[in-house]
């Protein structure tokens, strides 16, 4: 391929090079109008876009979580993203290292990491505090969101659409025959929660299902040390989970009351992690494969380098195993 020079913009916009210069550099003495065309036309042409060995090779960077994310062993659903982007950034020779967050001082404990290990880009993985979305607008370090998106905040995120998640997933079990379902996570912990429990809502209102607010247990029960009961005397036949944990623990729960997954109720959750596989009966799951959210992760961190925005959702797949029953009706 030739190289893109100022020359070859100059010829190509029948112009000077000095007038290319002066309009990539936002110098005087060239309209406004030519220096939109230039600009646009460099940009198209890959002028003064590093290569990705140029921008990632022998670079530091750090993956920012709140340690509860990371560190839930039956999860491990930031962990694998952060193990795959790792293998990814060593490639070409660069390091990835954890700082975990939390929510006291999260913008100090963030400023003493960047100040001690000085990284070249940061990831920023899962909902964090609104303090550290304000402080990160003000720095430059190049930094990307995965697994996160607000509209309130002009930064480069990659997320999967919660929202329109849960909808597909609500409406799968609605087509496998499921009149009563319930849903399981507490919609005030996080915004991931949230969007999917209205997800959820949206295809049980649109099919003209009843919304019974006892199969809605509020609680990441997880996690929860809240005493909470199933509604045993009218049981929905399936379950959404927030989460694959979530589900595992439904199952517990289940079958300590005397019901059968799937004969009895039906239970299906997000994320699609290792632990599906590791249920009896499999666990149906949605969410974005690992090592594909990693190398988009990757991707984008060069196009950040690069001085470009990045807000890019990420497809997520429907795995079908064996916790789904249909019902005939």
């Amino acid at each position: 391929m030739k190289k893109v020079t100022l020359k070859s913009i100059a010829e190509k916009m029948n112009v000077s090079t000095v007038a290319v210069h002066k309009a990539l550099n936002n110098h005087k003495g060239v309209s406004e109008e030519l220096r939109k065309k230039i600009k646009a036309y460099a940009l198209a042409v890959g002028y003064g876009v590093k290569t990705t060995r140029q921008v990632m090779d022998n670079k530091r960077f750090i993956f920012v979580i709140n340690k509860d994310f990371f560190l839930t062993p039956s999860e491990q659903y930031y962990s694998n993203i952060f193990y795959y982007l790792s293998g990814e950034l060593s490639k070409v020779n660069s390091m990835l290292q954890v700082v975990f967050s939390d929510d006291v001082n999260p913008v100090e404990k963030l400023k003493s990491a960047i100040n001690t290990l000085k990284p070249d880009g940061v990831f920023f993985a899962g909902e964090l505090s609104a303090e550290i979305f304000k402080y990160v607008e003000n720095i430059t370090i190049p930094s990307l969101f995965i697994d996160f998106y607000s509209p309130l905040y002009s930064l480069n995120f990659m997320y999967n659409n919660n929202y329109q998640t849960a909808y597909k997933l609500a409406n799968y079990l609605i087509e496998k025959g499921h009149r009563k379902i319930g849903f399981i996570g507490n919609i005030n912990k996080t915004d991931a929660v949230s969007d999917r429990y209205f997800g959820y809502l949206k295809a049980v209102n649109e099919n003209g299902l009843p919304v019974n607010p006892h199969w809605h247990i509020n609680e990441n029960i997880e996690i929860s040390q809240v005493i909470f009961d199933l509604p045993v005397q009218d049981m929905p036949t399936a379950f959404i989970c927030h989460c694959d944990a979530a589900a595992q623990k439904l199952y517990s729960l289940l079958s300590f009351n005397g019901f059968k997954v799937p004969d009895d109720v039906s239970v299906v959750s997000f994320d699609n992690t290792q632990l599906c596989e590791n249920l009896l009966p499999k666990l149906t799951s949605i969410g974005p494969a690992r090592d594909s959210f990693a190398k988009k992760a990757y991707s984008a961190m060069i196009d950040i380098m690069n001085k470009k925005h990045v807000t890019q959702q990420i497809s997520v797949i429907l795995v079908e195993r064996d916790s789904v029953k249909t019902i005939i009706h």
